[in-house]
């Protein structure tokens, strides 16, 4: 997993903003197409995370998640919220709810 530059330069802002220490946390979570990503901030790892490093910031990655996020970048979208790019693409099957969930299917 790629960390861009402005997502360390956003995470850092929303840590001291909030007055916590940490970093964040990157883990597999239920979705209406299947497994998805989720975020949290967090003040420690999990056992069997994986850590990944842009220079001197850290974010830990659940080991079930990495390897939906071993080519995808952690980045910030043009309003300057925190966004995972590069995921696979959702497997939507049966239980996909015609289309409300936002993934087009």
């Amino acid at each position: 997993m790629e960390i861009k530059d402005a997502a360390v330069e956003k995470l850092k802002a929303l840590l001291k903003e909030s007055g916590r220490t940490g970093t964040l946390r990157v883990f597999v979570t239920a979705g209406c197409c299947g497994p998805s990503i989720g975020m949290d901030l967090v003040e420690k790892a999990e056992e069997g995370d994986l850590e990944v490093r842009n220079k001197d910031f850290k974010v830990y990655v659940d080991k079930s998640a990495a390897a939906m996020v071993e080519k995808a970048a952690l980045d910030c979208d043009e309003q300057g919220d925190i966004i995972m790019r590069n995921l696979p693409a959702p497997g939507c099957g049966d239980g996909c709810g015609g289309g409300d969930c936002g993934c087009g299917h």
